[in-house]
């Protein structure tokens, strides 16, 4: 910025300059002016001369333009403010202004020089909210968070400035509900259910139309005729509406700038417009993403609670197999002995005991699917020992006939988190061992399972010998719905299921590859599955 002292005693010179130069005296009355100044507020050189901040500015202006004056004369050295305010219009200025202290015939004058910065002030701004509202959207905020938050940003970059969103129904015929912090809420009321269409408002038409309307004069243009008597109780007199759009081009709702005076929107503002709109369109179209994403998700979910649940049975069968028939054989011996007359009293209790013996090891397994099902919402110590051993007595029936070896290599790992999942998992690769023994007419049928701790980290390793997953899809084994099972045989979720919630809910980690290894000296090729959970 330029030497202000050079021009002080030239008229002609502070004339020239494109920079707003004033003076004032101690008391705060402008004294002198350049030509830039009285015309950056309509007035005459004469109108400013003799008059203070209040009688020229707005109140608030006003009281800032003082403070600085007073910090001068105070301090008695030279500062530099960034001044915004606005000037008989609804445009916001801003300003870079320094400010000097001289002294002329004993009296201190104000000197000052104020160089307009608005438009890199607009865009910086404009920048700085841009970002502020992408690491909301980032964040995963909630769309009516999101959708309140640009509207007050917008309001606070111009005060002036009134702002709403509207949005339309799924058939994009109404606008069906509507954001608008700073407008009554019998008016978003009204808008509610209101069919689109060209000349219902600024809002209808643009959505009807696709593209931006700008109504200078609520009053007097005839897309509001309809209209007036809702907008004059609110004093709103100008609105421009921008239509914003899904990925495929089609209507979402609109976003609108209401004024209390009848305007036409300058560069910036139209900026203003078109940027937040397109942030709207980012959040929306994002919230929807994400809430098609969890229906399909949900309907995951609960493919794989039918799979699970179906295991589950098939399990209980094989767990309840053996007493019941033991049941059915007893009580039918007793009733026909009972029939014949030839009862052992001895015999009799011992049936009967038996019998007992096994309808509570009946129970007692009803007891523990019923555990394993009920799913824990908050996170719990447990021994990582203690979680294998349920999952294998849960398929211990499964599993006897089947010629399968456990070998286990276990510390003694407590971890903090949800045990039932860790189960679900453990069951998930063993039954995908157990199809792949069978699939591969395996005859050394080894499953071995590691557990150690690494620093803040519990490794759970476990590999089989059913000879590995083919290289062409070993990377595709994650993926929802993928199975090289029989459509009728599985449903491909299971271990995208132990991955989303190994990752999503325990914040750990599961990846696979082929190993070969050695056991009691035979060479073995099998696939191995790493799992690393944290501690706490």
């Amino acid at each position: 910025m330029k030497n202000i002292n050079d021009y002080i005693y030239s008229q002609e010179t502070i004339d020239l300059l494109d920079d707003l130069i004033f003076i004032k005296n101690e008391e705060g009355i402008y004294i002198n002016c350049n030509k830039a100044f009285s015309l950056l507020l309509n007035l005459e050189k004469d109108e400013i001369i003799g008059k203070d901040d209040y009688d020229l500015f707005d109140k608030d202006d006003a009281k800032s333009f003082t403070s600085s004056d007073k910090e001068i004369l105070k301090t008695k050295k030279d500062i530099v403010t960034f001044e915004t305010f606005s000037i008989n219009t609804d445009n916001i200025l801003h300003f870079k202004t320094k400010k000097v202290l001289t002294k002329k015939e004993n009296q201190y004058l104000i000197i000052g020089m104020a160089k307009d910065i608005t438009i890199q002030k607009e865009y910086k701004i404009l920048h700085q909210t841009n970002q502020k509202v992408l690491e909301k959207i980032i964040d995963g905020k909630s769309l009516e968070e999101i959708l309140t938050y640009i509207l007050l940003e917008v309001q606070r970059i111009n005060k002036n400035m009134i702002c709403s969103i509207l949005l339309l129904n799924k058939e994009g015929t109404h606008f069906e509900n509507g954001f608008a912090p700073s407008l009554p809420e019998y008016y978003n009321k009204a808008l509610n259910g209101l069919k689109i269409g060209e000349g219902v408002g600024s809002c209808g038409t643009a959505a009807f139309l696709k593209k931006r309307v700008i109504v200078e004069d609520i009053n007097t243009h005839p897309y509001w005729e309809k209209y007036v008597h809702v907008t004059k109780q609110i004093g709103l007199n100008a609105c421009w509406s921008q239509p914003f759009f899904t990925e495929n081009k089609e209507v979402l709702g609109t976003f609108a700038v209401y004024y209390t005076s009848s305007k036409y929107p300058n560069n910036f503002e139209i900026q203003i417009i078109e940027s937040f709109s397109q942030l709207v369109s980012l959040a929306i179209n994002k919230t929807r993403r994400l809430e098609k994403f969890k229906e399909k998700e949900n309907l995951l979910i609960q493919r794989s609670k039918m799979a699970s649940l179906g295991e589950m049975i098939e399990n209980i069968a094989h767990q309840w197999r053996q007493p019941l028939s033991v049941i059915s054989t007893l009580t039918s011996a007793l009733k026909l002995k009972n029939r014949f007359k030839q009862h052992n009293e001895l015999e009799f209790d011992n049936s009967l005991q038996t019998i007992l013996n096994s309808t509570k090891y009946l129970s007692n397994t009803i007891d523990d699917f019923r555990t394993y099902f009920l799913s824990n919402k908050t996170k719990q110590y447990f021994n990582v020992n203690d979680s294998l051993n349920k999952a294998l007595n849960i398929i211990e029936a499964k599993f006897n006939n089947t010629n399968i070896q456990f070998i286990a290599d276990i510390d003694d790992i407590q971890l903090f988190t949800y045990e039932n999942e860790l189960i679900h998992i453990f069951l998930n690769i063993f039954n995908n061992s157990k199809d792949a023994f069978e699939l591969n007419n395996c005859t050394n049928k080894y499953i071995f399972i590691d557990i150690s701790k690494s620093e803040d980290s519990c490794i759970i390793i476990i590999k089989d010998t059913a000879k590995g997953i083919p290289e062409d899809i070993i990377n595709k084994i994650f993926e929802p719905y993928f199975t090289t099972k029989h459509k009728y045989q599985g449903t491909g979720i299971g271990l995208y299921m132990a991955q989303d919630i190994l990752k999503r809910h325990m914040n750990g980690k599961i990846k696979v590859q082929n190993s070969n290894f050695t056991y009691e000296n035979v060479p073995f090729y099998g696939a191995q599955f790493e799992i690393t959970l944290p501690l706490r």
